[in-house]
Formats: C-alpha cells, structure tokens, sequence
C-alpha cells in the first residue's frame, strides 16, 4: 500500500513554492483552478483572501464603468461609499 503522505513521497517544497508563487502573481486565479491538488496550509487563506478581493476590485471597477455609460448617479455612489462590498 502506497501512503502518499509518507515523507519519502511527499514533496513539501513543491507545494511551498506553489503557494509563494500564487502569492506573489498579479492574477491567481487561473494558476489556483489548473492545479492538480490544493493543499490547505498556513498560507492558503491569505491566497484565497488575496484572490477574492482581486476579482471583487475587477468586478467593481466594471460596474463603475457601466454606471458611468448609463449615468446611473446611484449606482455609482454606491460602488464609490465605503462599504462598496455590500452593493456587490
């Protein structure tokens, strides 16, 4: 029987630089969705966290600009307040 937690079998270093590098890219996204496993580790909420927010910053700036085409007054102000979050 092959346990591919055995340490023999299991690369650490590997996955410690896959985490890094999804730190540190512009845009995770894809990189996260291609992998052939995700661990949970230390790391991966501040990767999750980061992504997240990166594609609410995306999704906000399209809406501004849409708000704008359409001179929607509202909209926009709700997408520029403080807590723009809880519009999207």
């Amino acid at each position: 029987m092959n346990n591919d937690k055995n340490s023999h079998s299991y690369k650490q270093n590997e996955d410690v630089n896959l985490s890094m590098d999804s730190i540190h890219a512009r845009d995770n996204t894809e990189l996260i969705l291609t992998r052939k496993k995700t661990r949970y580790t230390n790391g991966a909420n501040k990767i999750i966290e980061k992504v997240q927010n990166e594609f609410l910053e995306r999704k906000r700036v399209e809406e501004i600009d849409f708000a704008l085409k359409n001179k929607d007054k509202k909209r926009f102000l709700e997408l520029t307040s403080d807590n723009w979050k809880d519009v999207l």
